[in-house]
């Protein structure tokens, strides 16, 4: 798996190249339409994403599409957009005749610096997000600065939880600059959010050339996801999006980590300092669910074995555990105590 290419300008330039390099039958862009004209391309079919439209039915749409379009097996998708998009756009190229080559311009901080990288593409189903997908590595991923410029504000908030999951895997520098930058300079298109998309996005590539198909070590990037999928899913995606969901994922796993005896009280405290820097929720968006809807939700996650969660917890910075076999009824409280 090839590390993104990163760019500060020069998106349609340098994209049109790494088309020509690959010869294809024909090319298909696919695109969030509000992120289209900050890219300087074309594209074949939009949508405006949501995640209520991640579903079977909008990738049939595109399909139909892609085959009125004439494409083939030996056709280019390109996905252009957040982590929507390029969940979409992916799963289409991945599932189309039985799979077809794409490529990946994530346009939004969450999609540069994690959810367009890695190769992993779903849908959504009702009872829970990201049940339906498949791995299917772009041929290239081209993220360009400078299509932030637009990014809302809570995009910005959102593309911030993943950063800082990174940060607590062992992505270098990451920590540092999100307790120490100007605050400015990380909701803006510009060399400090360079680097932060930079630095994670070449943790997650370090971690999936090891362990591509999440057998191992791959397992560390779920990091607040299974708390925070089922955060997110209670609350619904008008009050909390994927990266707010992360962060308050994040919180949980370290109460988890300071119950156990795992992690210090001083450090979690640090990491929920940072998180209400970077203008992230630290608290349930409206009435908290029970504890068995709750649990309910936890027990849909996709790596729950024989109905125990398997956990990642945080240590120190660098250091996270997994931790297998978790009933979800020990630590429904604790989401509770926690972020309620």
């Amino acid at each position: 798996m090839k590390s993104p290419l990163f760019l500060q300008g020069g998106l349609a330039a340098a994209l049109h190249k790494k088309i020509a390099s690959q010869k294809p039958s024909s090319v298909f862009i696919f695109a969030d339409r509000r992120a289209l004209p900050s890219t300087g391309l074309t594209a074949d079919a939009t949508w405006l994403p949501s995640e209520t439209k991640k579903t079977a039915a909008q990738v049939e749409a595109l399909q139909r599409q892609m085959v009125r379009a004439g494409v083939d097996r030996q056709s280019l998708l390109v996905a252009v957009g957040g982590g929507l998009t390029t969940d979409i756009g992916g799963f289409a190229a991945a599932t189309f005749q039985r799979g077809i080559p794409w490529i990946s311009v994530p346009t939004t901080l969450l999609g540069m610096a994690d959810a367009a990288i890695g190769g992993k593409t779903a849908i959504n189903l009702p009872e829970g997000k990201n049940l339906v997908g498949a791995f299917h590595f772009p041929i290239a991923t081209l993220a360009d600065i400078r299509t932030l410029r637009t990014l809302p504000e809570r995009e910005w908030s959102s593309g911030l939880g993943e950063v800082l999951k990174s940060g607590l895997l062992g992505a270098t520098g990451v920590l540092k600059t999100l307790a120490t930058a100007p605050k400015s300079s990380l909701r803006r298109s510009g060399k400090t959010t360079f680097q932060l998309a930079q630095q994670s996005a070449r943790y997650k590539c370090k971690i999936v050339r090891q362990d591509p198909t999440e057998q191992g070590e791959r397992k560390l990037l779920n990091l607040g996801h299974t708390f925070g999928h089922a955060l997110e899913t209670a609350a619904g995606p008008k009050k909390l999006r994927h990266g707010e969901a992360v962060g308050l994922g994040i919180l949980c796993a370290l109460r988890c980590s300071v119950e156990h005896g795992l992690a210090d009280p001083t450090w979690a405290q640090e990491i929920r300092r940072i998180l209400q820097r970077l203008g992230l929720p630290t608290q349930f968006p409206g009435t908290f669910p029970s504890k068995a809807r709750l649990q309910s939700l936890l027990l849909r996650d996709k790596k729950t074995r024989q109905g125990r969660l398997n956990l990642i917890l945080p240590v120190k910075p660098g250091l996270c555990l997994q931790v297998e076999g978790v009933q979800a009824k020990e630590v429904v409280g604790i989401l509770a105590d926690e972020v309620k």
